[in-house]
Order: C-alpha cells, then sequence, then structure tokens
C-alpha cells in the first residue's frame, strides 16, 4: 500500500492534475528523477555535450535494470483514462499513474484497528506503519484479486463480499528518484483476529500492531502525540508494549488517517461508517 486508507478523496481529475506535479524541486543530480535526467539528457545534447548525455542515459539504463521485476501494472493519465500496462518498476522510475487496493482490519470485539510496519528492505517509507494491508493491483485485476495481498502479506485470507467500501485516495510522493502516484481503493474489513495468529511475509512486514481506534484516531486529530498498542514481531514470542506517533506512519494528503480512522472507529462500535 504503498503512503496511503489514505484518505478516501475526491473522483480522480483536478486533483490528480496538480499532484502530478509533486516533489519537482531540483535534487541533487543521484536523486533525480528519470524524467528530470531526460531533460538533462536534452539539454546537453543541444549544448554539445554527447559525454554528459551519454553518462546520463547510462545511469538511467542502470535503474531500470535494477528496478525490473516482470510485474505489469495498468497504467492511467490524469483523468483516470487507462493508457495500458507497464512493468511496475519502470512506473516508478517514470512516474505514471496506477492503482492498488488499500483494506483496513478493524475489530469490534477489541475496538482496535491493525497497522503494519513495513519491511526495512522496502523502497518507499522502509520501516514506517502503514495500512494493514496494501498492494497494486497487477494489469487486469480489480478488487477480488486485490485481496490477494492479504494472504501474501498476512497469511489471512479475505471474503471480497465482506469489504467496506469507504471510496478513493490519490495520492503522489517523491522518494529519492521513485516516484509514487496512486488512486486506491480504500476498504475496512472485521475481523476479531490478533497479530500473532498471522504468519507475516518478513520481506513485506517487520510487525504487526493492534492500536485502540480512538487512540489511532486522537493521534490525527491532534488530541493525542502518542497512543499505546501491542506489537507483535514474527518469530518473537508474544506480543509486546509498544508506543507509536503519528509521524510513523507513511504520508499521506487530505486528512487521510484521520477520516480513516473515524469510519475504523464507527465501525468497531457497530455503526455504518458515513458518506464521503
Amino acid at each position: 500500500m504503498r503512503g496511503g486508507p489514505r484518505q478516501p478523496s475526491p473522483a480522480p481529475g483536478g486533483t490528480m492534475a496538480a499532484m502530478a506535479h509533486a516533489g519537482s524541486t531540483p535534487q541533487d543530480p543521484d536523486t533525480r528523477t528519470n524524467p528530470e535526467l531526460l531533460a538533462l539528457q536534452g539539454e546537453a545534447l543541444l549544448r554539445g555535450d554527447p559525454d554528459l548525455a551519454l553518462a546520463l542515459a547510462a545511469r538511467m539504463e542502470e535503474r531500470v535494470r535494477r528496478h525490473r521485476t516482470g510485474e505489469m501494472l495498468d497504467i492511467y493519465d490524469d483523468s483516470l483514462r487507462h493508457l495500458g500496462a507497464k512493468e511496475r518498476g519502470l512506473v516508478h522510475l517514470d512516474g505514471d499513474w496506477h492503482r492498488s487496493f488499500h483494506c483496513w482490519l478493524v475489530s469490534p470485539v477489541h475496538r482496535t484497528v491493525l497497522v503494519q510496519r513495513r519491511s526495512a528492505a522496502k523502497a518507499t517509507y522502509p520501516g514506517a506503519l502503514d495500512t494493514s494491508v496494501a498492494g497494486h493491483y497487477r494489469a487486469g485485476e480489480g478488487v477480488r484479486e486485490g485481496c490477494r495481498e492479504s494472504e501474501e502479506e498476512l497469511g489471512l485470507t479475505l471474503e471480497p463480499d465482506r469489504l467496506i467500501p469507504l471510496g478513493r485516495s490519490v495520492d503522489a510522493g517523491r522518494h529519492g528518484y521513485l516516484i509514487d502516484r496512486e488512486v486506491a481503493d480504500v476498504f475496512l474489513y472485521v475481523t476479531d483476529v490478533r497479530p500473532d495468529a498471522l504468519t507475516p511475509d518478513p520481506a513485506e512486514v517487520a510487525e504487526v500492531l493492534e492500536v485502540p481506534v480512538a487512540g489511532a484516531l486522537a493521534l490525527f486529530t491532534g488530541e493525542r502525540a502518542t497512543c499505546a498498542a501491542s506489537a507483535w514481531t514474527p518469530g518473537a514470542g508474544a506480543p509486546r508494549s509498544a508506543t507509536i506517533r503519528p509521524e510513523e506512519f507513511t504520508g499521506h494528503h487530505d486528512r487521510y488517517y484521520s477520516r480513516l480512522f473515524l469510519q475504523a472507529q464507527r465501525v468497531a462500535v457497530g455503526l455504518r461508517p458515513l458518506a464521503v
């Protein structure tokens, strides 16, 4: 998921177009995006500097080799019109809009929400707190296939018919030379599973935290600076007490977390989520 629901947001359109330019401030050459390097390469050729142009081309080609995965994603324009499919690594190098699945696991019995801490090996937001379950739709996939992410990340099977839709989140961010422009379908899912009953993939998830929904909401309304949680690290035995802070979460636009945890709190006490 990946920083992400992110709050259910307005339908794509002007919001996406505005976000498309996020993070465009010139950076050190090692962190310039591939579109920026391509522009520099053009300038070098116009100035008659073929050596610089070749060096920039080599840098871009090396990045492409490094990020090739073989996994294909559908890509879209600023109005969410489908443009075709592209390899996942190239999507983030080129900054293409793509779609993803976000699902937050909520327990009415315990009045908690599950939060994952991302693996330190992740390319974006390593070690940050994030959505219970999140991942990209592969080319041609939709919500039902998105539920696969829960099995891959947590070892938990989701029933698509039990998903509670909250809307879409539109988000854009820059991570070094990677550009993440994402439209996420956001859901809640009611389950009383405890963190130590899950089987997380350590390549994706470092630990799973059980957080009181009221406390999580208070973090993002400014009522509290910290919140107590129960954290479970795979293979580490019993859960431990932990304290979390809002700055530990992945970054999202449009009051994502405050609006999300408000909806989760309503579901946790047996109410329907509000229309957004």
